[in-house]
This record gives C-alpha cells, structure tokens and sequence, in this order.
C-alpha cells in the first residue's frame, strides 16, 4: 500500500550514500516518470520525528523537476498533487534492515561515482561482517562479491570481479586522503595507494637502517648535502656528476600555464632558493674534487648561465656549452594548448686543472628509463655510465650530491668505481640502499 506526503516533510540524512547527481540520468528518469507514471515509490522509514527516505532520493530528485515544470506525478492511476510524494512504508525498520535497503538502491544504479560505488562495497561488505559476527560465521570479500546485483561494476574497473571489489573496498577507508578521493578512476587511485604504501615503507627501512649506509665500494648517506660537504675533507673526488633540483617552480610545473600533473616534490623549488643553494654548493664541489676533476651536473635551461658563473666564480673552467640529454620516449609537454613536447634537458660540463678525457664521446646523449622507482626525475643508468666513462679510470671517486633513488651506484659499479652518494629524503634514501644492496650483488662490466 502506499501513501503520499509533502516532499518538504521527508528527512533526508546527510550521511547516505549518494552524493551526486547527473544531471542527465535525473532529466531521463524524469521523462521517464512523466510518460509512464512512477512504477516504484520512494520507501520511508517511520521514526518518532517523522519519515526519513531509506532509498529512492533519485527519484524524488526526478521528481521535483517534474513539479517545477507544473507536470503531475501519477502513480497506481492516481495523480498526487503538487510536491506530494508516494511512498511506501516497511514499518520500523531496524537499522540494519534500513542499512540494506539503503545500498540495495544504490548498488543497482550506473550514475554513482567511483568514489560511491567503492563506499557502497565497502559498507555493504562491513554489514554483512558486522551480521555474520553476531551469529559466529564468517563472510569473506568473495561473499560479498557474489551478492552484488547482477552486472555491478565499479567506474574504472570490470564487471565485479573478486580482485576489483576488494580494490574498491581498501579504497574506500582511504577517501578521506585528498589525493586518493580527487582521482578520477578506481585505477588512479589505486596507483597512488600504491605509491604512498611504497614510500611509507622505503622511509621506514630508511628509519631502522640510520643515516650511512656503506657497502664494499661504495657510501650513502641520508643528509642535507651542503651541510654533509661542510665537514667533507679537501680533494676526495675525481668526479662529480648531479642532479640538484631545477629552481623552476616544480610544485606547478608549466612555463606561465598548464602544470604537470602529480609532480610532488618536498623541497623548495623556487628560483630565490635555488640561486642561493648554487652559491653555497659550487665552490664546496671545488673543494672537496681532487686537483684534476671533472663535473657533471643536469640544469633547466634558465639556469644553464646561472649556474656556469657560479662555477667559474667557485674555480672550475666550464665547458661553453652544455651536453644535451635526448629523451625520445619520454618528455613532458608544459603547454599542452601550445606544444611543443619537451624531451631534452641540459648538463654543465665543468673542469678543474687540466683533467683529461678519457675519449671523446658526442654532446648530444640519448637514452631510456629502464624502471622508474617513482623519482619524477629519475635519470637512466646508461646516461650515467655515459658520462662518468668520458672522465674516470676504474677505483675513482665519484660523488652524486643529490642521490635520489641512487642511479650512481650502479653506473659506477659497472665502471669499477667507488660511489659516494647524498639525499635527504628518507623516502627516496631507502630505495637508493635497497638499490646498492643490489648492485653488490651484480658483477662490473670491465
């Protein structure tokens, strides 16, 4: 049997499950209303202050955008008056019940975001816990699966597969991470769980290991590296080779507009800040080179003349133009309206004496990631094996001030030279020691 009552007289609880509302699946459900009457009223839950909705906000929502365009709602062959809504009661539901009814809804319906879906699974799979402790039996994720209706899915994954609904589930404890519930699929998302889980774990094993970490050949260290070259002892390096932060606004990457997606950096990328970390960091690379050294170090561009008077001004003798980096399967493109793609980047080439080569090698260098261990400026090893061949003998010293995920290790290990590497991120320390241990196990190459 149903009834009718004033729309303004239905409670509707700020905590149920659906949040948004295409508008046009609204539109559809309400031309739908509107040429065949309207087959399932919304149900109500009696309380002592009155009804509360329990499932059916879609349809009232449909509904209003019938009153508003003076168009009746029939149901049963009735028509109700204006913002009168039929509804059905199922008496006292108990919260469980009113629970159930709730993501029955729900989880039948196609417009719900990820976001939705995923906490609807969620919910649905905590009731039935919650019911199946009561009673001392157990309900595992492959239960819930089965009882999903026929055909659900979640937005960025395949039909309700075990696998995928136990995604959704993890997801949806982590909707209130920014990062995670902006995403815009259940894939995304679960990428950055991913990403976050691995860098709690590299900093944790960065944590129990302490700050040096030293195998046979070669040092790292997790320190600030201009406060760890202060106390460094003069002449201890034959070569030095890179990769200091860009001084280019990272934490919104783009030339004056459109902005690189996910970049996350934890320093100050600003120009002030990288125009004074220059100052500080190149006559401390002077000092701590051996009489005969080169250095290799990756710039923006900008940058590039910056950082050469810096140089001159701590000593070195900088080469007039800089090594290209070519990426050719990679590049980011900071103006995406505009172009063009952007897959090259520069490196100064600075002299202290009279190094010699070792060979002439060309300025141009192209190489490809092999793996990414989620450094966005991760650099290949064979670019530097590229370049520490043009300049070390085996058992030279190399240090890379600003290790990252430690590329240095094994492009001197494979040159038979002893590494030295620096990076204050314990995040990125932790990968660098698991990536040394690895290379101790790898045989040089000469």
């Amino acid at each position: 049997m149903s009834h009718s009552i004033h729309y303004e007289s239905i409670s509707i609880s700020p905590d149920r499950q659906r949040q948004d509302f295409e508008p046009e699946s609204l539109t559809d459900l309400a031309n739908s209303i509107s040429a065949i009457g309207l087959l399932h009223p919304p149900v109500m839950r009696e309380t002592p202050d009155g009804l509360v909705l329990v499932a059916g906000e879609r349809r009232l929502r449909a509904m209003e955008q019938l009153w508003m365009m003076n168009e009746p709602i029939r149901h049963n062959g009735a028509i109700h008056p204006p913002y009168h809504v039929p509804y059905v009661t199922l008496g006292e539901l108990s919260d469980i019940e009113a629970e159930e009814a709730e993501l029955d809804e729900n989880l039948k319906r196609r417009d719900l975001t990820w976001q939705e879906q995923s906490s609807a699974i969620a919910r649905l799979h905590a009731l039935r816990l919650r019911q199946a402790e009561a009673i001392g039996a157990k309900h595992t994720v492959a239960d819930t699966t089965a009882e999903l209706p026929t055909g659900t899915s979640v937005p960025g994954l395949s039909t309700a597969a075990h696998g995928d609904v136990k995604k959704a589930i993890l997801l949806a404890g982590h909707l209130d991470n920014p990062d995670i519930a902006k995403s815009k699929s259940v894939k995304d998302a679960f990428k950055i769980l991913q990403k976050q889980e691995t860098r709690r774990q590299n900093a944790a094993l960065a944590e129990r290991i302490g700050k040096n970490y030293n195998s046979s050949a070669h040092n790292l260290i997790n320190a600030d590296c201009l406060h760890w070259l202060e106390t460094c002892p003069d002449n201890s390096f034959d070569v030095i080779l890179t990769d200091p932060p860009y001084g280019m606004d990272a934490q919104n990457f783009g030339d004056g507009a459109g902005t690189m997606g996910n970049a996350e950096h934890h320093y100050d990328d600003s120009q002030d800040s990288w125009i004074t970390m220059m100052s500080l960091l190149c006559p401390l690379l002077y000092r701590v080179s051996k009489p005969q050294a080169h250095a290799y170090i990756f710039c923006d561009f900008d940058r590039f003349h910056h950082l050469k008077l810096e140089m001159q001004k701590a000593g070195w003798y900088v080469f007039r133009t800089p090594l290209v980096n070519y990426k050719p399967r990679s590049g980011r493109i900071p103006l995406p309206e505009h172009g063009p793609k952007r897959q090259y980047e520069l490196i100064l080439y600075a002299i202290k004496g009279r190094k010699p080569v070792t060979a002439v090698y060309s300025d141009v260098i192209s190489t490809v990631l092999e793996e990414n261990l989620t450094h966005g400026a991760q650099k290949p090893v064979e670019l530097y094996v590229d370049l520490l061949r043009r300049s070390v003998k085996p058992g030279d010293a190399v240090l890379d001030a600003f290790a990252g995920t430690g590329t240095i290790f094994p492009a001197a290990h494979q040159l038979k030279c002893r590494a030295t590497g620096i990076e204050q991120s314990l995040e990125y320390y932790g990968i660098a020691v698991q990536r040394l241990n690895s290379v101790d196990e790898a045989p040089a190459l000469i």
